[in-house]
């Protein structure tokens, strides 16, 4: 099939620029690429890296839609410092929740499907096996953004050479069903030894073993997510997710010279560290902090300052630097750090971006707080291993039959495993970081994840501290309270719900920066407690305090698929709970109960 029938495919899903709108003045068009081609056509082993390498979009403005204008920040580890961008303070924009759409039915389906297909009639089952992996973890991701949506129509018709112009909605409840049937074919296809997986595996490096235990981490992660709806499922499929294997020491990346979009995101002035992140981090005197953000990148004065003058060569008066390039203020005009009292001249604090608030459009001094601790060429995250201890210790804490391992244990090893691996493969891309800031490197650098820093850690008893932002000209509008006040040290005596925040918490803290997991485990547990929006523009529709619970379809999607969309909405409203309906953000998943609590 073309490129050409593959965009019919998807027209009444896919997002054209027009209907979604600038975000800044540098971005291209989501689809650029004008060259038809037929992947049947590409070398075979060619024809897998689109959908594994999509899985983290690898297109700038794609990325932006697809997580960074929305889940990056709803699920706390991120905010925007452009105020012009509402979805922050809930103003939603329909335009800016499409990408997750976009990335799936273009990029994703319209190659596991046709794949898929492909090789069980050749007899291929270990390369299906991993594209219905890759499908589900994409699918994932999609269902659990918005609910309801097309899945198994556009399944049943990928890969032949007419499309319908629309496809039918299911519910997420038949979603998860079809999920959870691909991946235990999936584990069963994998027991086929193909030549040649390596040769296109940028996940597992054509390690069969190691796709089964990400399949199994996918059913452990789904197993927990329908706790509320359907506990007697839910403990069964965890238990043979466990029993079979999840990951335990490796993490899944991929880079292969892909661009790291979250980078951009933050050098594009566009993204930056959410203050209930950096606060819990600086809280518990987490050594992750150092390795995800920089400290402030430039200076942080009062508002309206101007840089000190300095006559140039020719005597005409300009704006002094400093000998890194920085500009240079008057002591008086600094803000400083409200912990350390510290004049706020580049590089001396990590500071966050308070959630929901009125800002003003970029360039503002928010955009100077921390950076990306990290460069364009560093790897993309797909899943960490630190998760499956977490998702093990709560299996345990709801099932106690589960294993034989004991809560505390696969919560500390989650917490080892977590700082050990982000310490291995952030390091060197993070020193470039710090590097391009022009920042030194911090003096316990070396040591970030040695044993007696972990254990530490794992032993600490301070808790998240409160938000104060720098700049006192607000009298405190923006400054927040902290919300997390069980430190890291496990409590053998503790209930089961603190039990469950610690886990929740830890977990949060090591799948970063991986947003929709962050968000969907937010939404399901209320944990980590997140700062509250100080502006919510939504007209009652979201809850300050619980905040959004999906995206709403794109406007696209509502004008192209008019019939279908609307069933769909009647199929959200059907499995809602809480009194909210209808597609807006407020609305409740399957899964996501309003009538039940964690236990």
């Amino acid at each position: 099939m073309k490129f050409k029938n593959i965009i019919r495919y998807t027209a009444a899903l896919a997002l054209p620029v027009a209907l979604l709108g600038g975000c800044t003045g540098d971005f291209e068009e989501l689809n650029t690429n004008p060259i038809e081609v037929n992947p049947s056509d590409l070398p075979f082993e060619a024809q897998f890296l689109e959908p594994m390498s999509y899985s983290y979009p690898n297109q700038q403005n794609l990325f932006q839609y697809w997580t960074n204008l929305q889940i990056d920040i709803f699920g706390g580890y991120f905010e925007s410092p452009n105020g012009n961008f509402t979805n922050q303070r809930y103003d939603i924009n329909r335009g800016h929740c499409g990408g997750m759409y976009e990335n799936f039915m273009l990029h994703i389906i319209n190659n596991t499907g046709r794949l898929i297909k492909q090789c069980d009639a050749e007899g291929k089952f270990d390369f299906s096996a991993t594209m219905r992996i890759v499908q589900t973890y994409n699918l994932l991701d999609f269902t659990d953004a918005y609910g309801p949506v097309p899945f198994l129509s556009v399944f049943k018709t990928a890969g032949d050479p007419v499309q319908p112009s629309s496809f039918a909605y299911d519910t997420q409840k038949a979603v998860y069903e079809a999920m959870l049937e691909d991946l235990d074919t999936a584990l069963q296809g994998l027991k086929t030894e193909t030549a040649g997986m390596n040769t296109y595996d940028i996940w597992c490096g054509g390690d069969r073993a190691l796709w089964a235990k990400v399949a199994n981490q996918l059913k452990l992660r789904m197993a927990l997510r329908m706790v509320k709806v359907d506990p007697a499922q839910a403990e069964t499929v965890a238990q043979a997710a466990i029993s079979a294997g999840v990951l335990e020491d490796k993490d899944i990346l991929i880079s292969k010279g892909f661009e790291n979009e979250m980078w951009l995101m933050f050098n594009w002035g566009d993204c930056g560290a959410n203050a209930s992140l950096v606060t819990m981090l600086k809280g518990f005197k987490d050594p992750r902090l150092k390795l995800y953000f920089t400290k402030n990148t430039q200076p942080i004065v009062k508002p309206g300052a101007k840089p000190l003058q300095v006559p140039d060569k020719d005597g005409k008066m300009v704006d002094k630097k400093d000998d890194d390039g920085f500009l240079v203020y008057a002591e008086e005009d600094y803000l400083t750090d409200p912990e350390t009292g510290e004049k706020l001249k580049p590089g001396t604090a990590y500071i966050g971006i308070p959630a929901g608030c009125a800002i003003g459009g970029k360039p503002n001094q928010y955009s100077n707080y921390s950076g990306w601790a990290g460069t364009f060429s560093m790897p993309q995250p797909i899943m960490f291993a630190a998760e499956g201890w977490f998702l093990r210790a709560e299996a345990k804490l709801r099932w106690p039959d589960i294993g034989s391992e004991d809560v505390k244990t696969l919560y500390e090893n989650g917490i080892r495993t977590s700082i050990k691996n982000q310490y291995a493969y952030r390091k060197s891309y993070a020193e470039q970081g710090y590097s391009e800031f022009k920042q030194s490197l911090p003096e316990d650098w070396n040591t970030l994840a040695d044993d007696a820093t972990i254990n530490a850690y794992i032993a600490g008893e301070t808790v998240q501290t409160d938000y104060t932002d720098p700049n006192t000209a607000l009298n405190g509008a923006y400054d927040s309270k902290a919300l997390n006040l069980l430190s890291v040290k496990w409590d053998s005596g503790a209930s089961q719900e603190e039990q469950l925040q610690r886990i929740i918490t830890q977990k949060w803290i090591a799948v970063f920066p991986l947003s929709t997991e962050a968000w969907a485990e937010y939404r399901r547990t209320g944990y980590p407690k997140l700062f509250q929006v100080k502006q919510n523009a939504s007209n009652g529709v979201i809850s300050t305090e619980l905040g959004p619970r999906r995206l709403p379809y794109s406007d696209t999607e509502i004008n192209a698929n008019t019939a279908e969309y609307n069933k769909g909405v009647e199929l959200l409203n059907s499995e809602a709970s809480g009194g909210t309906s209808g597609d807006n953000a407020g609305t409740r998943l399957w899964w996501d109960r309003a009538d039940k609590g964690n236990f």
